[in-house]
């Protein structure tokens, strides 16, 4: 798998994007006092797109440049503007407009997104916030949002997908008895109530633990799987990231990372990968500590979110992203997560009794931290992520690599 055009993304990296931001924003009679790059979308096979923040004529703006192909109505919709570069044409437009995603303007306007509400909640609404946490242009966004009505607050999730999407999404959640209640508010906008107890991650982090320093029973960790119910095999299958992480290869070396570095690392993995075997199971697709939440006292998995990716797979590939994820707290914050080594230890042991082969458990982790690592922070972590990918497939064993040392980058 490859993405389709690799000059327009390094385009979209690149200091040249200031020239076309300006030329969309003029249109508007708005001058670019100041820009930065949030991230890079790429999806094989289809569009490549970026999300900027930008200051322009003291108003700070989200913008969206996509590959993405706009019929002249769609571009006069959405007030997009058309670019081009040696690279190719882009189309940019102002959030919350988005092509395949009208949720967003109900969900920015709170009189609209009151309305849609207050059906659910039974009691005339007013939303006090709305906070914007994921914006994956053309794909889907989610919003925390607080909302007030005679019973009190209300906070609820607003996930916003292609409206399309809305029935299998809501099958998905359905699937696994862990995942709070939804509930399809139109356009492609499904609330979420908020989870109940404290995410692994949270619970992981010492400066702000509500028990800092527990030691977590690896065994309430994988309870959270058995929540899944057999409805998940009636969904459409999601490819598991050691499926495809080679497809990140290209993404990893535009992203900074060395070529023969990277085809070493694909060349180890492939070869250490064991084929699935087995009927399939109900899986989460997207198992990590932030999705992951806990009971106050830690002994028992209180909720499971994002059920976006529940669908048939084999269990060991969630076991392996939760690997991955724990693996990639301590390039984060390592003194804040010195307790994230003794819990992939403990995890470590409690799988490898069971019936997974200790080399494919390696291979799959590695290959999901080459999935992981095109979300980099930047090259430091970059080179965190695949030295953690090199270091569990030179012992043998996943561990957190305690001092990694990275040539050629």
């Amino acid at each position: 798998m490859e993405i389709v055009n690799w000059e327009v993304e390094r385009l979209l990296r690149s200091a040249q994007m200031e020239v076309l931001l300006q030329t969309a924003l003029g249109s508007s009679g708005l001058c670019l006092e100041d820009w930065s790059l949030d991230r890079v979308y790429s999806r094989p096979h289809a569009e490549s797109s970026a999300r900027f923040q930008v200051l322009a004529s003291g108003h700070q703006l989200t913008l969206v440049a996509s590959t993405r192909q706009l019929t002249d109505e769609q571009r006069d919709q959405l007030g997009a503007v058309r670019c081009e570069s040696a690279a190719g044409s882009l189309h940019i437009w102002a959030h919350p407009t988005d092509p395949e995603l009208p949720g967003l303007r109900v969900v920015e306007d709170h009189a609209q997104l009151a309305q849609r509400l207050a059906p659910l909640l039974q009691h005339r609404v007013r939303i006090e916030q709305t906070e914007l946490v994921v914006l994956r242009p053309l794909r889907r966004a989610v919003y925390r949002v607080v909302a007030v009505s005679e019973l009190g607050y209300r906070r609820l999730f607003l996930k916003v997908v292609r409206p399309q999407k809305m029935p299998e999404l809501l099958a998905r959640h359905l699937a696994c008895s862990l995942i709070p209640s939804t509930a399809d508010l139109g356009d492609g906008i499904l609330a979420v109530d908020q989870a109940p107890g404290v995410t692994l991650t949270d619970l992981l982090y010492l400066p702000s633990s509500p028990l800092p320093g527990i030691r977590i029973d690896p065994q309430v960790i994988l309870r959270a799987l058995d929540s899944l119910s057999a409805q998940a095999l009636q969904l459409p299958a999601r490819t598991a990231p050691p499926q495809r992480f080679a497809s990140f290869g290209q993404a990893l070396i535009v992203g900074g990372a060395h070529p023969d570095r990277v085809h070493s690392l694909m060349h180890r993995i492939q070869a250490q990968l064991r084929p699935h075997t087995g009927p399939l199971e109900p899986t989460h697709g997207d198992f990590h500590p932030a999705n992951l939440f806990l009971t106050d006292d830690a002994a028992s998995p209180a909720a499971l979110i994002d059920g976006d990716t529940v669908g048939p797979g084999h269990r060991i590939d969630d076991v392996t992203m939760m690997f991955a994820h724990l693996l990639a707290l301590p390039s984060y914050d390592a003194a804040g997560y010195s307790t994230v080594p003794q819990l992939v230890h403990d995890l470590w042991c409690a799988v490898t009794m069971g019936a997974y082969d200790p080399a494919d458990l390696v291979a799959r982790t590695a290959a999901s931290m080459m999935a992981l690592a095109p979300g980099a922070r930047g090259p430091e972590q970059l080179d965190y992520y695949l030295g953690a990918a090199e270091h569990i497939l030179g012992c043998g064993i996943i561990s957190v690599p305690h001092h990694i040392h990275s040539p050629n980058m």
